[in-house]
């Protein structure tokens, strides 16, 4: 007869990710988007404006992911 109860959980932790625990990941975000950026206002500046409000977009993605991954690491390495 099996046990009903469960010692150790099987469920996936973001914060044993090596994203999370990396700093190099979500600097790495930071930085593309700060290219993205420079890209947009070059494209934007040469009157490509579709462009640079595409590549506006793609620099708000990863700053936005870099930003989670930041605040998953913090929260990570306080809990260690």
């Amino acid at each position: 007869m099996r046990s009903s109860v469960v010692a150790v959980s099987d469920r996936y932790d973001v914060s044993e990710s090596r994203s999370v625990r990396s700093v190099w990941v979500w600097r790495g975000f930071f930085f593309m988007s700060l290219v993205a950026v420079g890209i947009a206002i070059l494209l934007a500046d040469n009157g490509a404006t579709t462009f640079a409000a595409l590549w506006a977009v793609i620099a708000a993605g990863w700053f936005a992911i870099s930003m989670w991954l930041w605040r998953m690491h913090t929260k990570a390495y306080e809990d260690s």
